[in-house]
């Protein structure tokens, strides 16, 4: 039932903190179809949280519905062959459980704490060129307010229906999601490698490097030529571990080295500085190869562990443009610094949708670049505003400067205005299907009123 809060909510990358007056908490869908009415009758808009990993506006309202009460299940076919969940369930759980049944799905992002909700309303993508998140997602189901009479209605969005497209990267605005039906395959288990690489050695052929791996991403160290690569290989079972995982006390990736490595620096900011640079020198050296085997529920969301804040920018380029990228941002890096963690660079697969980053109509896959900043060390006041600035400076050289053509996540931060949904998204064949009372003031700025 609705209740008071002063709670302040703040996403995990520390960048968005905000305190809704409201906090609506259905335990079943008939409540939640209630409280949804109810809100549009009063003209009150509201915002369904996932597990705030987006660090953008896009959830900051005055009224949150909470659906964590309601009911959480997870359905298996009898042949095993496909399941149906709540949109509630977190991912990192839907795994562990389909594992049960050795059975998995075909890809992850690098987590696995996101609702199924969030993570189908982001568009939260894999490294990979070749595997999608969401080939086996076969309909989704929703509460929205129905245009006309006003009423609360279920409706149920499949693949291959006219609104399909609307559904990954749905922003949140085309209903509640309640649940979700996926296909599954056979447990996939991975050969994993994490060693330091010459950025030229995996990004001058990316067909190449994408035909040796089945995901994988490098994370580019300030100021060098050499990058961390994490690369994932699908093997047969026999070849891993049943239950194999990374080692809990080992830096399984970036994020977790730097977080050890800070310890030793107060106060570093937002950007590169000498004593950081001279230990990201140091890892260069110290950055010993790694390898292990298991299944996909482990290997892949491997940055499941990380204990680190991260602000994010993920921003999608063209392939034959990666050169040009590369060369745009190291200019603009050294004369207005670095960020303080390196920069991932992966691929991922183009998913057709209307308003994803990687819906790009005439591309199979695209370069996303992903500028981070360790929020944890920025204790000064203006850190965090001084990273909204190097971003803007950097969105502004590549799009003025560079004159390269990019899209952004909307789920992390970026820069996307009107003029920029007009002529990077398909907002006119999405604007028709937006529920008007799950919008807020800044998804409505830059996509209008609903239609």
């Amino acid at each position: 039932m609705p209740s008071t809060t002063s709670t302040v909510l703040e996403d995990w990358g520390r960048m968005v903190a905000f305190t809704p007056d409201v906090v609506l908490r259905p335990t079943s869908i008939d409540e939640l179809k209630t409280m949804l009415a109810d809100a549009h009758a009063a003209g009150r808009r509201v915002r369904v949280p996932g597990s705030l990993h987006s660090c953008a506006e896009i959830v900051v309202t005055d009224a949150l519905l909470d659906t964590s009460g309601l009911p959480k299940e997870i359905v298996m076919d009898a042949d095993r062959g496909g399941f149906v969940a709540t949109a509630n369930v977190r991912l990192h759980d839907l795994l562990a459980e389909l594992g049960t049944h050795g059975k998995s799905l075909t890809a992850t992002g690098g987590t696995d704490a996101q609702t199924l909700a969030g993570l189908i309303s982001t568009g939260t993508a894999p490294a990979s060129s070749r595997n999608s998140l969401y080939e086996k997602l076969e309909w989704v189901e929703l509460v929205t307010i129905e245009a006309g009479s006003g009423a609360a209605v279920e409706r149920r969005i499949a693949r291959g229906d006219a609104d399909w497209p609307a559904v990954v990267c749905s922003l949140g605005v085309l209903g509640v999601l309640t649940r979700v039906r996926f296909a599954v395959v056979d447990e996939l288990y991975f050969d994993v490698v994490q060693e330091k690489v010459l950025m030229d050695d995996v990004l001058i052929d990316l067909d190449a490097t994408s035909r040796r791996y089945d995901f994988w991403r490098v994370n580019w160290m300030p100021k060098s030529r050499y990058a961390l690569l994490w690369a994932a290989t699908a093997v047969p079972r026999g070849e891993s571990r049943d239950d194999g995982d990374y080692v809990p006390d080992q830096s399984e990736q970036i994020l977790e080295f730097v977080e050890k490595v800070l310890d030793e620096i107060a106060d570093v900011g937002p950007l590169l500085d000498l004593p950081l640079e001279l230990l990201y020198r140091g890892m260069e050296f110290a950055y010993d190869p790694d390898n292990r085997t298991g299944p996909l529920r482990n290997m892949l969301p491997v940055d499941r562990r990380a204990p680190t804040h991260v602000a994010m920018a993920e921003w999608s380029f063209r392939p034959r443009d990666i050169d040009r990228v590369r060369g745009a941002c190291e200019a603009y890096f050294d004369a207005h610094g670095w960020p303080n963690i390196p920069t991932e660079i992966e691929l991922t697969q183009v998913d057709g949708s209307w308003m994803s980053a990687w819906g790009w109509d005439d591309e199979a896959y695209i370069v996303k670049f992903n500028f981070m900043y360790l929020t944890d060390v920025c204790k000064q006041p203006g850190d965090k505003e001084k990273i909204f600035t190097h971003l803007k400076g950097l969105w502004d050289h590549l799009r003025d400067d560079a004159r390269v053509e990019f899209r952004a996540h909307w789920g992390k931060l970026n820069f996307i205005d009107p003029d920029w949904v007009e002529t990077h998204s398909h907002i006119e064949e999405f604007r028709p299907f937006v529920c008007p009372v799950l919008l807020n003031d800044y998804i409505e700025a830059r996509i209008g009123p609903a239609a």
